[in-house]
């Protein structure tokens, strides 16, 4: 590698548009609601794996004063966070609603946010981090997307899809180092460089 060089293989970004179609391609069983849940508060957030999996219901806060997001999370630690400090995440109103529906089927007032299925129905008690890769591929499954691109897809594509489209947006270097929790801005530039962006 040393010689030749080594490429860093980019994930594909789940933007907004890919988005859309892997939502609409869910059912509306209990695996639906929690993959949807999990997808979107993925895109809401730039959460890696790790970070997903370690979410937990009682760190959700819901608000209902105007101007404010519906409902936040605690990100407890992360891999910028080693100390634990902590950060709020916002959610969307409609990502409130998806983490909503899927607590409703869930039952669960504390432990873990998102849970494996057994057998596509039974809740266990936490997710592993490998699961969210073959989650998001199956939901590209479902919704009917190329295979080459559903190779492509990793647990790293919402994380890479939401950059993209702040970028398209406006945002700055800042903002999105803020915003993705990065601790190095060339991390940030390798995961926008195929929108063009401009510091």
């Amino acid at each position: 590698h040393r010689t030749l060089g080594r490429a860093a293989k980019q994930a594909q970004g789940i933007r907004s548009d890919l988005l859309e179609r892997l939502l609409m391609g869910t059912e509306m069983d209990i695996r639906g609601l929690r993959d949807r849940a999990l997808l979107q508060v993925a895109y809401d957030t730039l959460s890696r794996r790790s970070e997903l999996v370690a979410l937990r219901i009682e760190d959700i806060r819901r608000h209902n004063k105007p101007g404010e997001p519906r409902m936040t999370i605690l990100l407890r630690r992360s891999k910028t966070d080693p100390e634990g400090s902590g950060r709020w995440l916002h959610l969307t109103d409609r990502t409130a609603m998806s983490v909503e529906a899927w607590l409703s089927v869930l039952g669960e007032s504390e432990g873990y946010l998102f849970r494996g299925l057994r057998h596509s129905r039974v809740p266990t008690a936490d997710l592993g981090v490998g699961q969210i890769n073959r989650i998001f591929k199956r939901m590209a499954r479902q919704a009917h997307v190329d295979d080459a691109l559903i190779g492509r897809i990793t647990s790293h594509s919402c994380r890479v899809g939401a950059a993209q489209d702040l970028v398209s947006e406006g945002a700055s270097l800042p903002m999105l180092m803020s915003k993705g929790r990065w601790g190095k801005s060339d991390t940030v530039m390798r995961y926008v460089e195929q929108v063009g962006f401009v510091a």
